[in-house]
């Protein structure tokens, strides 16, 4: 369905205030998967002062990760639209005193560096937040030949799998911005430069308290809550408990299983 430019313009709006809300504590909301990233920083730890750039970084919790992996023959661009998410990246960056990093307040798909630039891209968790076409066409400008770019993201059959997809009311219909896995071929197969090397599927076992999944989504620690209007969500968080409470005995231990999808795709020029 297409959607007409003032209702983009609404959501970027509504999207842009979520980020600048949820920065002060995003991290701590979050989870962090290092599956994936050891796999990423594994297929690039041979090369030698390695320019990367994390896209849609947010408050750098992968970045710091990544950087603190490969140590000082790495220099990372931190990019993201959102000057407050920068903000406490840089902070976070600073208590750890890690200096190879250069944060970049830009829009995934103008990015201000040079073509043929760097050996590795990344986006974890964001690319349903990009136009993915130009995203692809500028990573694809921005990387080397032979550079590899870094896709880590949940498809929309895995999103129905997760513990709000099965027992939070309409958050996989609220959520429609996420992508198949047949979707994703189909535009990367639409960049000339683009190959996908590798598709890997990653599980992850969740365990947690009923008081600190409602405690993630009262503060939206996922943007799809704030795609609910303030009545909606008061009743679905409500029905969720409801849910929860029927579903598991042991409410301090919540147990399911998360699916990620990482894509690993080559540039040839």
């Amino acid at each position: 369905m297409k959607i007409s430019r003032g209702k983009k313009n609404s959501m970027l709006d509504k999207m842009h205030d979520h980020f600048l809300h949820i920065a002060p504590r995003y991290k701590e909301l979050r989870t962090t998967d290092l599956g994936p990233l050891l796999h990423i920083t594994n297929k690039i730890k041979n090369l030698q002062n390695i320019q990367a750039a994390d896209i849609g970084c947010g408050t750098g919790r992968y970045s710091l990760k990544f950087v603190e992996q490969l140590g000082e023959k790495c220099h990372l661009f931190c990019v993201d639209n959102n000057e407050e998410m920068l903000h406490h990246l840089k902070e976070d960056f600073a208590k750890h005193n890690i200096t190879n990093f250069t944060p970049i307040h830009s829009d995934s798909h103008r990015i201000p560096l040079q073509t043929d630039s760097l050996d590795c891209v990344m986006s974890f968790n964001a690319i349903h937040h990009f136009p993915l076409p130009d995203f692809l066409r500028e990573s694809s400008r921005i990387l080397k030949n032979n550079g590899k770019l870094f896709v880590y993201t949940r498809l929309r059959d895995q999103n129905a799998k997760t513990i709000w997809g099965m027992h939070f009311p309409s958050f996989t219909k609220k959520e429609s911005r996420l992508y198949e896995l047949e979707e994703l071929k189909s535009a990367f197969e639409k960049d000339p430069n683009l190959n996908i090397n590798s598709v890997k599927l990653f599980e992850h076992n969740r365990v947690y308290p009923l008081e600190r999944l409602v405690e993630q989504a009262k503060n939206h620690h996922y943007s799809t809550f704030r795609l609910y209007k303030r009545h909606e969500f008061k009743d679905a968080l409500h029905k969720f408990v409801q849910n929860i409470l029927n579903h598991y005995n042991d409410l301090d231990k919540i147990t399911w299983k998360d699916q990620n999808t990482l894509l690993v795709v080559e540039n040839r020029q």
